[in-house]
């Protein structure tokens, strides 16, 4: 009877000792895909961390992970009032964790750039040969001028953020000249346990050159 209660004992330190890799396993698969903004594999890890060990964290990744994914695809479909729609609640969950505040702040972000997106003026038909003349140069313009996301996705590749996924990439503003300037930064946590944001760059970004620079 003590032998066989002692093989009990040890056969549950074994099936624990699984699935505490596991959960840490899927939980860093997780955050590292967040990191990359792939938030459909993100929540896919999670839900398996989540099946293994079921803790407020785990819970609060896989739903904002189905938030940002679903806004990702609305605002790639150009559906920007849907978008902002999936943003917006994201941008107002309350998150506990650093990684869930830091998705929060993207949300924030992209909800802006849809709103914005959303409310361009759509042009008028031309009801004339000058006008449609006139209107094809402008659409040729048109073409020439990049969104808020082409930029950010240019300065991302300017500043090789691929191989640095520590990096985050904010908009900050549109300055003077027309020119989208965006901030790339990190997060480090001090002493405290509170984070604050370690500029890696500024950068500027030509909307008809598609030039990128860096603010000095």
């Amino acid at each position: 009877m003590k032998r066989l209660l002692i093989f009990i004992l040890m056969m549950a330190l074994i099936v624990s000792g699984c699935t505490t890799r596991d959960y840490d396993s899927n939980m860093e698969l997780g955050k590292s895909q967040v990191e990359e903004e792939n938030y459909i594999e993100a929540h896919e890890a999670f839900e398996l961390a989540y099946k293994e060990d079921q803790t407020g964290e785990t819970k609060e990744l896989m739903e904002l992970c189905v938030l940002l994914a679903d806004g990702m695809k609305k605002y790639e479909e150009q559906d920007f009032e849907a978008a902002q729609v999936f943003f917006e609640e994201a941008a107002a969950y309350k998150a506990n964790y650093e990684k869930g505040k830091l998705m929060v702040q993207k949300a924030i972000g992209m909800s802006s750039e849809a709103g914005e997106a959303s409310a361009e003026p759509v042009e008028a038909p031309a009801t004339s040969k000058l006008a449609d003349k006139g209107n094809h140069e402008s659409n040729k313009d048109s073409d020439k001028t990049l969104t808020k996301a082409q930029a950010e996705n240019l300065v991302k590749d300017y500043a090789d953020m691929e191989n640095y996924p520590q990096l985050q990439i904010q908009y900050d503003r549109e300055d003077e000249k027309g020119d989208y300037i965006f901030q790339v930064f990190e997060m480090v946590n001090d002493s405290k346990g509170s984070g604050h944001k370690a500029t890696w760059g500024w950068y500027g970004v030509n909307k008809k050159t598609k030039e990128v620079y860096e603010l000095m």
